[in-house]
């Protein structure tokens, strides 16, 4: 009688041992909101949201992809790259946190022919040990000349 009780509490005991974290060892970021209309004097800014279990902002690599709808073609000699990267500043160890990424109109815009350019802009953080987080996306972002 006191084995099956000894097992059962063993049983327990390891049950207990393996609750599930909420937060995962890869990186995980979400929009919380973003500029849709961006003016000339103006610039494009997301908030994101992050969280990662024991993780850190700081030094992680912050990717940034824009994809262009307009009809109109860029021309082929353009040298303007559509991918953006940064490197997050130093900040205190936390498992959740909020930041934003801006980009100011000169650098996004296009303006071929004074025509509006319409983009979506997607996010992916890569922190210091390569995990690679979920993709964040904005809907259409609208620039205009």
């Amino acid at each position: 009688m006191k084995s099956r009780i000894l097992i059962l509490f063993c049983f327990f005991l390891m049950a207990l041992g393996c609750s599930k974290n909420q937060n995962s060892a890869k990186p995980s970021l979400k929009m919380k909101s973003y500029t849709n209309l961006v003016t000339p004097d103006g610039s494009f800014n997301a908030v994101l949201s992050y969280s990662q279990s024991g993780g850190n902002l700081s030094g992680d690599t912050l990717l940034i992809f824009r994809h262009r709808y307009n009809q109109t073609p860029v021309p082929p000699n353009d040298l303007t790259s559509d991918t953006f990267m940064t490197f997050l500043p130093q900040t205190p160890d936390a498992n959740k946190a909020e930041f934003s990424a801006s980009l100011s109109w000169a650098n996004i815009s296009y303006g071929i022919n004074g025509e509006n350019d319409t983009f979506d802009f997607k996010f992916v953080l890569i922190d210091l040990k390569g995990n690679r987080s979920d993709t964040a996306a904005t809907g259409k972002v609208v620039v205009t000349q």
